[in-house]
């Protein structure tokens, strides 16, 4: 049997959402005001689009608030720009991006949001963008309701992650939704995310959904190999998720510490020859939710790939990011919006 979620170590503490959510409904491509009301349900036909046909998007996103000073929200020029790409692949209304960053601002500015169920320096974010049309066929919604939700976290302990190789089940096919954040694109890691607890895995470690031979990325994460001289990572197509937090660890690597980065394919037979021949000494792993993670071990079928435990590149760009989200350091790509809590 999996373990219950609260126990899970790969995943963040999640106890409850705020008390208060933003929300905002479209239609015939005109949005109302963002306003905001207790956090609970919606009236929603059990028929709806974003129901039974999953036309449905969201977003995760990250502040940080020391309880003094502005919150400081995170690349959501990025965020919004993703939800955006998203939504145009399920042929949905898009939130304008003035309303957009201004129902979040909103979650942010309210302090109860950062205190309740229990008071964090970190807060997630959960923007969702769902189809209201109730119909037996799958049309595009005209009615589009557009939802921020966000929840205290309590972070676990870094500890590294094993990953397993997952050879049987896809997370995404060339032409298909691998590249946008749509609900539809997690419903497949159910069964494979269980199998992986029972052979005493974290998460898994997806690869193409051809030969199960190239590696793509770890459930929800990003993943990075220092191979060498160079940070390697699987380059970008439409059956990878393009992650905010892989995209700063890539600008951190190239221009804070003149490291080479290269996005190119590659295989788990490599990764098992450069463990071998030496090459290979670290392997790490970036999302928004869990920020950036090391891997201890992927484990493939009969077979267990065991990486270095010490991480000097890994240590060195997660301590770069969490003090640019903090304000421990300069923000040199003007990646924070800075949003007063009253």
């Amino acid at each position: 049997m999996s373990l219950p979620i609260a126990e899970q170590p790969h995943l963040p503490l999640f106890e409850g959402w705020s008390p208060q959510m933003g929300i905002a409904d479209c239609g015939d491509s005109d949005w109302t005001p963002p306003r905001r009301t207790t956090c609970g349900k919606l009236p929603i036909h059990p028929g709806a689009m974003g129901i039974q046909f999953g036309q449905s998007v969201f977003e995760g996103c990250r502040a940080f608030w020391n309880g003094t000073d502005p919150a400081r929200l995170f690349r959501i020029d990025e965020h919004y720009s993703r939800l955006v790409t998203s939504c145009e692949r399920l042929r949905m209304p898009v939130p304008p991006e003035q309303l957009f960053v201004e129902a979040v601002a909103n979650q942010l500015q309210d302090a109860t949001s950062w205190s309740s169920p229990f008071p964090s320096e970190t807060l997630y974010i959960r923007p969702v963008v769902f189809g209201q049309d109730d119909h037996v066929m799958p049309i595009p919604s005209a009615r589009t309701t557009f939802v921020v939700l966000t929840a205290p976290l309590r972070l676990f302990p870094g500890e590294p992650l094993v990953l397993f190789a997952e050879r049987e089940f896809s997370r995404a096919a060339k032409g298909g939704l691998g590249h946008a954040k749509t609900s539809a694109n997690y419903a497949h890691q159910y069964l494979p995310t269980w199998r992986a607890k029972e052979a005493g895995c974290d998460a898994v470690l997806w690869l193409d959904a051809e030969i199960h031979e190239w590696i793509e990325e770890a459930s929800t994460m990003n993943i990075f190999m220092v191979i060498g001289e160079e940070l390697v990572t699987p380059s970008l197509q439409d059956t990878i998720l393009p992650g905010i937090t892989r995209r700063s660890v890539i600008t951190l690597a190239r221009e804070r510490h003149g490291l080479k980065v290269v996005e190119r394919p590659i295989t788990l037979t490599e990764v098992a020859e450069a463990i071998e021949d030496g090459t290979l000494t670290e392997v790490f792993t970036a999302s928004t939710a869990l920020q950036i993670r090391s891997i201890a071990r992927i484990v493939d079928r009969e077979r267990n790939i065991d990486f270095p435990q010490e991480t000097p590149w890994m240590d060195r760009l997660r301590r770069d990011l969490d003090a640019i989200q903090r304000g421990e350091a300069d923000d040199e790509w003007g990646w924070i919006t800075e949003v007063p809590v009253l």
